[in-house]
């Protein structure tokens, strides 16, 4: 059991899970649209989130003031130079893929921009962090909902139905949520590191009505989405409901220990999956 449970640890600290998460995203737009993506537009998916979150929790480790104390922090600092050399061979993995597989050719031109972007405010936040370290949960779930619908819209031949950016819209509401609820779990221990994120900007009690105010907000659209979208959209609708909800019963849920909450909040983003079923 504790082989288990050290393995899973790895797992969620490498960000794999993350990973997973990103790729029931994209395939849940990809269905959505009624497409089918090649293998190589997931694995490259993978690849890239898997590059960008380990490179912000690297940037993390350098700032920090000394030994991290999140466990997640903690092991990229003990590992940093192996997550180095790795994250240049999965890097120059990627350009090789989008360069040499003509399957991928159709995602290069919207994809360096994409990459070029989010890399110049992932800068902005590293090199000015103390004065737009609130925009950067904003941010990160802004590009990750770019991130995974890019391939789904840059695929489709047809005109994108006007629904597919509701539920957009709402999945970034949930990835939003999402970070801040993540932020606030580790506000003593960012404090402790001297990280930057939006609990230096908003004092925590009112972080927690925003991110309550935001949870209630998305619950209001997902049934406005129910009410106004036809039947078809239902299930897809449903499912980031379900999301939504387990985040908001899990943050509130303030006995849970801090980790058991983060690791099911981000298990949550797997239940996308769900419509490859249907």
């Amino acid at each position: 059991m504790k082989a288990i449970k050290n393995l899973y640890n790895y797992f969620n600290f490498l960000s794999f899970d993350v990973v997973l998460g990103a790729i029931s995203g994209m395939l849940f737009f990809a269905h959505l649209l009624r497409l089918t993506l090649p293998f190589e537009v997931i694995l490259l998916l993978g690849l890239t989130v898997w590059i960008i979150y380990t490179l912000d929790h690297l940037m993390d480790v350098k700032k920090a003031n000394h030994q991290p104390n999140s466990p997640r922090h903690y092991f990229h600092f003990q590992n940093k130079k192996s997550l180095q050399i790795v994250l240049v061979i999965i890097f120059l993995i990627v350009i090789s893929l989008l360069i040499s597989l003509s399957t991928l050719h159709f995602l290069l031109i919207p994809g360096v921009v994409l990459a070029a972007i989010i890399t110049c405010c992932l800068s902005l936040v590293y090199f000015f962090g103390k004065k737009i370290a609130y925009m950067k949960e904003f941010l990160i779930a802004a590009f990750y909902v770019l991130g995974i619908t890019l391939a789904p819209l840059a695929f489709d031949e047809n005109s994108v139905p006007k629904p597919f950016y509701g539920l957009a819209f709402l999945y970034f509401i949930i990835a939003w949520v999402n970070l801040l609820i993540l932020s606030y779990l580790d506000k003593d221990s960012d404090e402790k590191d001297g990280f930057d994120s939006v609990i230096k900007w908003v004092a925590p009690k009112k972080l927690k009505k925003m991110i309550f105010g935001l949870a209630i907000f998305g619950v209001a659209f997902s049934f406005y989405l129910f009410i106004s979208l036809m039947s078809y959209f239902h299930i897809y609708t449903a499912i980031l409901l379900l999301m939504q909800l387990i985040h908001m019963i899990y943050f509130l849920d303030e006995k849970k220990p801090k980790e058991i909450t983060r690791k099911i909040l981000e298990a949550s983003f797997l239940l996308p999956f769900i419509v490859l079923l249907f």
